[in-house]
């Protein structure tokens, strides 16, 4: 019964205005590229790379993140990737490919994504859904057909309604070859053209050793177990029209 009005309403003015003259929280930074899988045999040698073209280099990227399932992991990639220069300061995400929320936090943050944590078979189709879903681009070092096709098969939709990109098998399995294609094709003269390409590769070391990495082994593996599975998924779309060839 003896409160002050005038006190009230002063309280009142105290509190309300601080909330009226704030200016909306910002939301997370988006990225240009996101490495995910960063911490792999693939993914610290495509750190080395990127972290070529990061500023003040002369080039479109501008801002750069790292993501994987350990911190410490990635950041001693990122450590091994910068030697013998200085660590640089790249943000580091935590996601795992078991953990739908965790993709969906670091799709969200990514204009384009680099997936780089394989087998395919097994972590693969849930950083691309993630990524349609999100509307981020996302680019793979696949070479699993099986992989591949299930993602043109089961995420082309959504993907598209959100203006997403997947390109897969952006790695040794397929680039090189692509490249090797496309330069041959530039030497003849049109109208000729070349109707088939054989090519073969030829690996050598100075150490008369190579190595592989234990990811690639296991989607060889995985992949011709799993032959018919490819089939059937095959059988069960429609046949891509054959290519017109001129002669």
């Amino acid at each position: 019964s003896r409160t002050n009005p005038t006190h009230c309403t002063r309280v009142s003015r105290l509190r309300t205005q601080p909330h009226s003259m704030s200016a909306p929280m910002p939301g997370p930074e988006v990225f240009d590229v996101v490495i995910f899988g960063a911490s792999g045999f693939t993914g610290k040698y495509v750190i080395r790379e990127a972290l070529k073209f990061l500023p003040p280099n002369a080039s479109p990227l501008r801002t750069l993140a790292l993501a994987g399932r350990s911190r410490e992991r990635v950041a001693a990639a990122l450590s091994w990737a910068a030697s013998p220069g200085p660590v640089p300061d790249v943000p580091i995400l935590v996601a795992d490919t078991s953990d739908p929320a965790s993709l969906a936090v670091v799709t969200a943050r990514a204009r384009v994504l680099l997936s780089c944590a394989g087998p395919f078979r097994l972590h693969g189709r849930q950083v691309a859904a993630a990524c349609a879903e999100a509307g981020a681009h996302c680019l793979d070092i696949s070479g699993e057909p099986e992989f591949m096709e299930r993602v043109e098969a089961d995420l082309h939709e959504v993907a598209a309604k959100n203006g997403s990109l997947i390109v897969s098998a952006c790695g040794f399995a397929s680039t090189v070859a692509d490249l090797g294609f496309l330069f041959h094709s530039r030497q003849w003269t049109p109208p000729s053209a070349p109707v088939s390409v054989v090519a073969y590769v030829n690996l050598e070391s100075s150490d008369r050793k190579i190595v592989g990495n234990f990811a690639t082994f296991e989607s060889a593996v995985l992949g011709v177990a799993n032959t018919s599975q490819l089939q059937a998924l095959r059988r069960s779309r429609p046949r891509p029209a054959k290519p017109s060839v001129s002669y």
